[in-house]
């Protein structure tokens, strides 16, 4: 834009020296009058004019540019700033821990940098709506009567879950019996204990708390208060306590230290 504008200039001040016989093997006017100076200098003028109009101009693009960007910066650090305490709150009322804040972030706000070419406040709604869509799925399998192998991949689809969201269940308590999988491989700690119903409550809860700083509608968490897979869940919770070739239930309270 700079090089179109100065051969523009550079144009108009041949002009002018053909029009005033400064060039001498371009003759244009033999006479020239006094209006024919003003009007040269103010064809001179005018460029002048344009090139120090267009030159403000591009510095207050520039300058609103730059505002733009400083406050999408500004804007993102405080929305992640925001994000951090939240996940501090969600921990300190359901117990749950967080890891990996940062990355929980990104996930949900990809675009979002401190760069701040872009900033948005609503979350990636494809992994929101796979976390909803997983955690239906979750909630339909309790409907129904599931074999011991299938419950052993809906606990895994739980924890699977919960990784994905980067927090894991409350640690349970010395006392509670605890359900591990596949202990002759290696033992995946489920956090599960007699009754599947904490994890996932809180599954719904954790989510729908981060569902609302997307911007994102919430679900409704699964409450299990005297619901049949409760009793269809202990019987086999039971049955791998007795005795499982897979899996075991550990107690710590029970356990001896040498």
């Amino acid at each position: 834009m700079d090089r179109m504008v100065w051969v523009g200039c550079v144009l108009l001040f041949f002009a002018g020296g053909v029009y005033f016989n400064i060039l001498p093997d371009l003759t244009w006017k033999t006479e020239v009058s006094f209006a024919d100076v003003v009007g040269g200098v103010s064809a001179i003028a005018v460029a002048f004019a344009a090139y120090a109009s267009w030159k403000a101009a591009n510095i207050a693009k520039r300058s609103a540019e730059d505002s733009r960007s400083f406050t999408r910066a500004q804007l993102y650090m405080s929305h992640r700033q925001d994000f951090t305490e939240l996940l501090d709150y969600i921990a300190s009322e359901l117990q749950v821990i967080f890891y990996r804040k940062n990355d929980l972030y990104y996930k949900l706000f990809p675009r979002n940098h401190y760069s701040g070419d872009t900033f948005e406040a609503v979350g990636h709604s494809d992994l929101v709506a796979n976390w909803a869509a997983e955690y239906s799925e979750i909630v339909s399998f309790t409907e129904g009567a599931a074999s011991d192998s299938e419950l052993d991949d809906w606990i895994l689809k739980c924890s699977n879950l919960s990784d994905d969201m980067n927090f894991a269940f409350p640690s349970l308590k010395d006392d509670e019996p605890e359900l591990y999988l596949y202990a002759n491989l290696n033992p995946i700690q489920t956090q599960f204990s007699i009754n599947p119903a904490r994890p996932v409550f809180l599954l719904a809860e954790v989510m729908n708390h981060i569902f609302a700083f997307c911007a994102s509608k919430k679900i409704e968490p699964l409450v299990m208060d005297g619901h049949p897979f409760e009793e269809h869940y202990l019987r086999y919770f039971n049955k791998i306590r007795a005795g499982h070739k897979l899996h075991f239930v550990r107690v710590r309270s029970e356990e001896t230290v040498p």
